[in-house]
């Protein structure tokens, strides 16, 4: 049978090392298989997790402009309600994982920095997530930036069913003097996307690269 490896790249190293990989006890070689098929495994796994990570990018151009990537782990689905976009990750069973929904956002007349007025339109988020979500909880809330823009978080915890659900709503205004208008972030998490805290919440798991490369405007920097 002809040799898998041509003469001129040869000897390989299982021809170089098999003499002494049989001359080894039986339980040694055993062992070294072992550890050979993991290695094997880990590396197949690190190509895949790659191929998972692959980045499409998203441009929102009609009315408030804004960008962001996401890996192939998350698929575009059905706004719902007032959503603009949303993403979404489920197993093949259908069981949701998680998820990021962008939603316009409406503040009133102000004077000065947003911050001032953020933390009232934090209050009324608080009752309408507290509405939609059972044994909702909040866990914190705050200013909070991404990406250079100053905004209001809210990090709390609920239940999706009899599962836990873990969720972070940012208020993020648009960046300019006295802007009434925004996008609300809702980013949803269950253990099954390796979170257990709700601070984990767009620190883990797929929907990390959408929030993290959120910026308002048509092109990414």
């Amino acid at each position: 049978m002809p040799g898998l490896v041509r003469e001129e790249f040869g000897p390989t190293l299982l021809a170089l090392a098999g003499p002494r990989l049989r001359r080894l006890p039986r339980g040694l070689r055993a062992a070294l298989a072992i550890v050979a098929a993991l290695v094997a495994v880990a590396l197949v796994s690190a190509v895949l997790q790659r191929r998972s990570e692959a980045v499409n990018e998203y441009v929102q151009r009609d009315g408030l402009t804004f960008n962001f990537r996401y890996p192939d782990g998350l698929a575009l689905a059905q706004p719902r309600g007032t959503e603009i976009v949303r993403l979404e990750r489920k197993r093949a069973d259908g069981l949701f994982v998680q998820s990021i929904a962008v939603e316009p956002l409406a503040l009133p007349a102000y004077r000065g920095e947003a911050s001032g007025v953020l933390p009232v339109a934090a209050d009324a988020e608080k009752l309408a997530l507290e509405r939609r979500f059972r044994d909702f909880e909040l866990v914190q809330e705050g200013k909070t930036r991404l990406n250079e823009v100053s905004g209001y978080g809210l990090v709390f915890r609920a239940r999706l069913g009899e599962r836990r659900l873990f969720g972070r709503d940012v208020l993020l205004p648009e960046p300019r003097p006295g802007a009434r208008r925004g996008v609300r972030l809702l980013l949803l998490a269950t253990p099954a996307a390796g979170v257990s805290r709700a601070e984990e919440t767009g620190v883990r798991g797929v929907i990390k690269r959408p929030y993290r490369t959120f910026r308002f405007g048509t092109e990414a920097p």
